[in-house]
């Protein structure tokens, strides 16, 4: 409708996941980058999993995957995994070709039907790959099918390799008790992010662009609207940015407005401009009611009891007073000198990126690890939160109940709800950097580093090299780490973290 009077060629905001219209920001282009590394692993991969939102790009990510896979890979695609374990195979069967004659719905059959196929490809030089979206939806029997269909394997590889793609709840899903041995063949993570305020404005340009339009078309205050509104996930900017496009062209206007945005926002979110009474609620209102209540008839006062009466009505009266502050984060170079600060760096060094700093630049080491509340408690050290826009938190404090964040108006606390709603997981950690550690190519330094620590951890001088490796594992098992007994990154950094002194939560 609104084409022409825009000179676009086409529409620029379509919601279905069109190639030639994907932005690839720097957390897609992350997300691609472990999908394709999933595959030219040569099949040693196990399983891979991307995880993010709805709406984030998932979709469209694994379409522009399929497109860049080599040639010599095999792929299935599989849209629907709310199926049986035998609806399962006989989808792979589809999608690869492959026949079902004489041995269809016979489940051990068709197994080894596919095992001789992956075999023959294997032979030839093909690798052979399973992608599942919506894996969220995959019920617990067709989880365990698909986890011995990764038995399948030679001397040197696997078989097959499959990545699941889903909404946050694939998460939670898999960290279940019962799926344990499945989760443990994941051996890539990556949660996509939404927009950062920057990748909104460049996506939503980009995507003018495109279509032939004028990359000017929203002015910057709409676009800013629009990110706020959307919170970044670009089906939902695409959903926005048509309406206001709509309601430009009705407004005969050339560029799309924050007043066109508004009204936008008025007409997609209807549900949002229902009457909310609490606003008209003004504080000689609650006066009102409250006066009321003490003169309620037969209602008398209990001066004995006058506390908790209180702590009631609070409740009763006005439920908003029991709202957390929102999460106001300073932007990353205050957080990481805040954070640096603790650790009495040097009060100079400026980073303001969403990764690791060198080394070099502060002495220190870094990790950027995923996890949650109970591991950071356990770890026992401040850490900056990654939230989910992108913001570095600093977190300073922690119990079983509430979180002490720096934000801008200074230390906060929080709820662990309230910080789970806007965390996924990430956060960076720092620990002392012991000069044995900074080339960790040369394993007899690290060796005799961890040696000497576990002396000073176990309070046992008389420890020896030959006790260490069970030692290692054994540290490793009491602190939620893989008990491998590898003197690892997250090895060197608990040990680390126990020996030296340090800031505490």
């Amino acid at each position: 409708m609104y084409l022409e009077f825009f000179n676009l060629q086409q529409a620029p905001f379509s919601i279905t996941p069109d190639p030639e219209f994907v932005y690839l920001s720097e957390k897609h282009q992350e997300s691609l980058a472990h999908l394709i590394y999933g595959v030219t692993r040569g099949g040693g991969a196990g399983f891979v999993q991307l995880t993010g939102e709805v709406g984030t790009g998932k979709t469209t990510i694994s379409r522009l995957f399929l497109q860049k896979l080599p040639e010599d890979t095999q792929a299935a695609l599989i849209l629907n995994p709310n199926i049986t374990p035998i609806e399962l195979l006989e989808n792979i069967f589809k999608e690869f070709k492959i026949s079902t004659r004489g041995i269809k719905g016979k489940l051990n059959a068709m197994v080894d039907k596919l095992n001789e196929q992956l075999l023959q490809w294997w032979s030839e030089g093909k690798n052979t790959l399973v992608i599942i979206d919506e894996a969220q939806n995959i019920p617990r029997d067709t989880l365990e099918q698909l986890r011995l269909l990764t038995n399948l394997e030679t001397d040197q590889q696997k078989l097959l390799q499959i990545i699941l793609i889903g909404q946050p709840e694939l998460k939670q899903l898999m960290q279940r008790k019962d799926l344990r041995q499945l989760s443990q063949r994941v051996t890539s993570r990556f949660h996509l992010q939404p927009l950062s305020s920057e990748e909104a404005f460049a996506y939503i340009k980009h995507r003018v662009s495109v279509s032939g339009g004028d990359k000017n078309l929203f002015s910057n205050r709409a676009i800013n609207r629009i990110y706020k509104k959307t919170e970044g996930i670009p089906r939902l900017i695409n959903v926005l940015c048509d309406r206001a496009l709509l309601v430009a062209f009705t407004d005969e206007s050339k560029t799309v407005s924050l007043k066109h945005v508004n009204q936008a926002i008025a007409e997609v979110y209807p549900d949002e401009q229902r009457f909310n009474h609490w606003q008209y609620i003004t504080p000689l209102a609650l006066l009102a009611v409250a006066f009321g209540y003490w003169l309620w008839p037969n209602h008398s006062i209990d001066t004995n009891n006058i506390e908790s009466n209180t702590e009631t009505h609070a409740v009763i009266i006005d439920p908003l007073l029991t709202e957390e502050p929102a999460l106001a984060i300073p932007i990353q170079s205050i957080s990481w000198q805040k954070y640096l600060t603790l650790w009495n760096a040097d009060a100079n060094i400026i980073w303001n990126e969403n990764k690791c700093p060198d080394v070099a630049l502060i002495g220190m080491g870094c990790l950027r690890k995923q996890g949650n509340l109970t591991q950071i408690m356990r770890q026992n050290t401040p850490v900056l939160l990654e939230l989910n826009q992108g913001q570095l938190a600093l977190l300073t404090a922690l119990d079983d109940k509430q979180a002490t964040l720096e934000t801008l108006q200074g230390e906060q606390l929080f709820s662990h709800e309230h910080i789970n709603k806007n965390w996924l997981g990430h956060y960076f950690v720092l620990w002392p950097m012991a000069s044995e550690l900074i080339d960790d190519t040369i394993s007899e330094s690290v060796n005799a580093w961890a040696l000497n620590v576990a002396k000073v951890i176990e309070n046992n001088p008389s420890l020896n090299a030959d006790q260490l490796t069970d030692w290692i594992i054994d540290f490793q098992q009491q602190n939620g780490l893989l008990a491998d007994g590898i003197i690892g990154k997250e090895t060197q950094m608990a040990l680390s973290l126990k020996a030296y002194q340090g800031p505490k939560l």
